[in-house]
């Protein structure tokens, strides 16, 4: 086999093995973090530092541009975050992402060895799940590593063959072919890090180039790698609201404008980094022997170890310039308040558009966001059906009952769509033990909520009866359905609001309360039973008497179930 065949086919298996690492080290991070994360995307502050904040924490903790920038388009898209603090989360992300470079600039040496035996010890055998979590993201980044050490040796075979070796010259020869590779090339992986690292592992690789002219064609690499990673997500989000789509068009001009001015002034932005790399290199040097008393300790930096740490530092600065430019600007604009900030669209089911989006599916802490809002979307609509349905029966407002009927069927497709995407989440991915509880408790409550809106359907078509068989309620009865059910009605509205707050006090309350109900619904039968037989009730209407009080019995048991699973996973969590 030739070297160049050689190369070819270690390169190709080390891009798998790398990427696969990524991804594995993102999903590792997700379910260490946990509740945390879920905290992150629940919590987003429209303040433009904490943003960045936010979106610098997602990025250097995730280091996968497809699942953060992914994160932030379902949540604009469920209409969770408006426009200017998703663009501030954005170029937060923008800088995260390049602590994937500063860490392969580490030259680990043997300890890589260490590395990956300490994580598939603690991944494989451990029986603690936070000790699982951890030896897969200590066993995934040692994968990165060793992927990263295959694309070196790769190309140091490739160049063997005069043709590749004056393909990858000319490409830091002529900066914009490096830029539009590098575009190319993360736009196709999704990813800037995959790209960063496959230029970071050709330092060292004779090509017989001067350091600054092959490090100011990587710097361009690099540069178009930034640009590429927001193509992608500007061209999955056409299908997106307006707001996702502008937010997403804005991310890219944002780093394309920044790249060309990078490009048109390469030389200048060369020693800026340079300069940058030396002043830290000294200063680090500078801790060493005058704080930490290190003078006789050994640089283990090598200049090709160095040269990778400066595209890294190339990295960084870039995106710095991409917040310093930007940030002002959009900062600027949202105080003059010249665009609006959300998509005037109302978000819910109830106008035919969702906040499932199963582009979420593989960040399992958002999905279960999104499914939280949609159960509480189902939820508000039934609170309305027994609002109707009250009117109904007590006021005779029958022209509601047709909007009871079509709601009905909102309910029933909405449990459909719920449980679904909820059993995708379970089969898709491997959750934490309280995500599990969370899945498993939402898909409880989906049922209760639909059963209530059954029993608002029920009480209609009840009022329905009563209307056509014109059957006569004395006003005794009408005070003592319209007594228990408002407080039957109060209750579930309670329990909704316990599930919305997430409010554990409210939720503790519900259980006496319907204990109360019950006691109030069997006086109310007795003195149903009591007026039968003094022959004061029409045997017709007692009959639609007792089945009222026996849907408001079971709505007052749904609500229960509601409060019940809001405490579980209170204590859980």
């Amino acid at each position: 086999m030739s070297p160049v065949l050689e190369g070819l086919i270690v390169l190709i298996g080390a891009l798998g093995l790398f990427l696969y690492s990524v991804y594995r080290f993102g999903d590792g991070i997700q379910k260490m973090a946990g509740e945390r994360l879920r905290a992150i995307l629940e919590t987003q502050s429209r303040q433009p530092f904490f943003s960045m904040l936010t979106g610098f924490t997602m990025a250097a903790s995730l280091q996968n541009n497809s699942l953060t920038f992914g994160m932030i388009s379902s949540l604009m898209n469920a209409g969770l975050l408006s426009l200017f603090p998703a663009l501030w989360i954005m170029i937060g992300v923008n800088l995260g992402m390049t602590i994937n470079a500063h860490l392969l600039s580490l030259n680990v040496g043997v300890v890589l060895f260490g590395l990956l035996f300490g994580g598939y010890l603690l991944y494989f055998y451990s029986k603690h799940r936070n000790l699982h979590y951890l030896g897969q993201v200590i066993f995934s980044l040692a994968l990165m590593y060793l992927g990263f050490l295959f694309f070196h040796e790769s190309f140091q075979k490739i160049v063997t063959h005069p043709p590749a070796a004056l393909f990858l010259k000319n490409l830091f020869l002529k900066p914009w072919y490096g830029f539009l590779l590098g575009l190319s090339l993360a736009a196709l992986f999704r990813s800037s890090n995959t790209m960063v690292a496959l230029t970071q592992a050709i330092v060292g690789v004779e090509l017989g180039l001067s350091a600054p002219i092959f490090l100011s064609g990587a710097i361009a690499v690099i540069i178009g790698a930034n640009v590429g990673t927001t193509i992608i997500n500007m061209l999955i989000g056409l299908d997106r609201l307006p707001t996702v789509r502008r937010a997403n068009w804005s991310h890219f001009s944002f780093n394309f404008l920044t790249g060309l001015l990078w490009i048109a002034l390469l030389p200048l932005a060369y020693q800026v980094v340079n300069e940058v790399s030396l002043n830290l290199s000294f200063l680090s040097k500078w801790f060493q022997t005058s704080v930490f008393r290190w003078s006789g300790f050994p640089n283990p930096v090598s200049e090709r170890w160095f040269n990778v740490w400066q595209l890294a530092m190339a990295h960084s600065l870039f995106n710095m310039s991409v917040i310093a430019i930007w940030f002002p600007i959009t900062f600027v604009i949202s105080k003059l308040g010249k665009i609006p900030m959300a998509d005037k669209t109302k978000i819910g089911s109830t106008n035919g558009k969702t906040f499932l989006d199963r582009r979420a599916l593989q960040s399992p802490a958002l999905a279960l966001i999104l499914a939280a809002h949609e159960i509480n979307q189902m939820a508000s609509l039934t609170r309305e059906m027994l609002k109707m349905a009250r009117q109904a029966f007590l006021k005779n407002q029958l022209h509601l009952l047709d909007s009871i009927e079509k709601n009905e069927v909102i309910v029933d497709d909405l449990q459909e769509q719920i449980t679904f995407y909820l059993s995708a989440l379970l089969s898709q991915n491997s959750l934490t033990e309280t995500q599990s509880h969370r899945l498993a408790n939402m898909l409880h409550i989906v049922v209760d909520i639909e059963r209530v809106g059954d029993h608002a359907t029920n009480i209609g078509r009840l009022a329905d009866k009563k209307h056509q068989e014109q059957l006569p309620f004395s006003e005794i009865a009408l005070n003592e359905i319209e007594l228990l059910f408002g407080k039957a009605t109060d209750l579930y509205n309670k329990a909704c609001q316990s599930l919305l707050e997430n409010n554990l006090e409210l939720a503790k309350q519900i259980k006496s309360r319907e204990e109360n109900i019950d006691k109030l619904e069997e006086e109310l039968r007795q003195n149903h039973i009591h007026r039968l037989n003094l022959g004061k009730c029409w045997p017709g209407s007692g009959v639609i008497y007792v089945e009222l009080l026996s849907n408001l019995l079971r709505l007052t048991a749904h609500s229960a179930n509601i409060a019940l699973k809001v405490l579980e996973e209170g204590e859980t969590g």
